[in-house]
This record gives structure tokens, C-alpha cells and sequence, in this order.
């Protein structure tokens, strides 16, 4: 009689319903470390994108050296400006054709000086290589490392003695540079006046 009893075992129906969830929690864990590393995937791009304009922007900078007024006569305003500048330790070469100078009289409306490779005017800055093979003609004016360039522009109107000027040098890339200056209390009887 032994022979016909029917064993029961209940242990095999627990043991599929352990699989099924363990099955899921693989797959579940599977689709979050999917959505994980696409997402750091995209983070990364995103930093590396950022830094790299991070860094162009630190190196990109220009250098003022010196800050010129010029005078007619010794006994006129000044009537124009030179600016001498170069590129910043381990900065990337500029094209000065893209460069805009801001030139702000005390609380008057700011004016912007733009490149021109014939002669310095009102509206537009003339430069000039003092050290470098660039001609500053158009099509020549890329400053790189190493290169000392004159800004020079006319200004619209003269500026007296004890003025505060603010000047602003703004690349295509990197941040603007302030050049500011005040006007001495006499100019005594130079026509090139050192302002900074």
C-alpha cells in the first residue's frame, strides 16, 4: 500500500514564485543602470563642453600694458587714445577684427570703436604691431602670443583734465577688459600723456 500513496510536495510552486521575483528585480535594476549611466553620459558631454568654454574664456583674455591720451598741441584736450596690449599667458590667438572697444566719458552714452585697417577714426580703432609679423591690414590682424599691439582711435570730442574714463576692450571670446583711466591734473606741455 505504500506503493500508491501520492506524495505532496509544495516546495517546487514557492520556488517558481521566488524566480519570478527575483527575474524582476534583475530586470528592474537592469532598467535603472540603463537610465544611471545614460544620464551620466549625458552629464559627462555637458562637462566637458563646459569647461572646455570655461577655459577659453580664462585664456582668451587680453593684457593692457599701457594707456596713452594724445594732444594736438600743448595746449589742446586730449583728442586721441593708444592703447598697448597682448595676449594673456596661454592665451588663444584673436582676431582683432572682432574686437569692439567701449569708450564711456564720465555719464555719457558709451561709444563703440570697431577695427579698420586704414586710419583711426571716430567710430573705428586702428592697430598697429610693435611686436609681431602681422600687418593689421584686413585679413592680417590675428594677434598671438608674444605680439604687442597699439589701439589707437580719434575720439568725437576732447577730454579735459580730471576726467574719469572708462574703457572696456570686448573679444569675439573671453571676458572684456577694463582699461579705465583718469585724466591727470595738468597736462603740462606733452602731447603724449601716460594715463595708465
Amino acid at each position: 500500500m505504500k506503493a500508491n500513496r501520492a506524495i505532496k510536495n509544495d516546495r517546487a510552486e514557492v520556488g517558481v514564485g521566488t524566480l519570478i521575483v527575483f527575474i524582476a528585480m534583475v530586470l528592474v535594476a537592469a532598467v535603472a543602470a540603463a537610465v544611471l549611466i545614460n544620464t551620466s553620459g549625458t552629464l559627462q558631454q555637458r562637462a566637458q563642453a563646459t569647461g572646455k568654454e570655461a577655459t577659453q574664456e580664462v585664456s582668451s583674455n587680453l593684457k593692457v600694458v599701457n594707456v596713452y591720451g594724445l594732444r594736438a598741441n600743448a595746449n589742446s584736450d586730449l583728442n586721441a587714445i593708444k592703447i598697448n596690449v597682448q595676449l594673456s599667458a596661454g592665451a588663444l590667438p584673436m582676431d582683432l577684427e572682432k574686437l569692439i572697444i567701449r569708450y564711456s566719458p564720465g555719464n555719457a552714452a558709451p561709444t563703440n570703436y570697431v577695427f579698420t585697417a586704414g586710419a583711426a577714426s571716430n567710430s573705428a580703432f586702428k592697430p598697429t604691431w610693435i611686436r609681431g609679423d602681422a600687418t593689421g591690414a584686413a585679413g592680417d590682424s590675428v594677434m598671438v602670443s608674444g605680439d604687442l599691439v597699439e589701439l589707437h582711435f580719434t575720439l568725437a570730442s576732447t577730454i579735459a583734465e580730471r576726467k574719469s574714463i572708462e574703457v572696456s576692450l570686448v573679444p569675439e571670446t573671453g571676458t572684456a577688459v577694463a582699461a579705465d583711466f583718469t585724466t591727470p591734473a595738468t597736462y603740462g606741455s606733452a602731447t603724449v600723456i601716460t594715463l595708465r
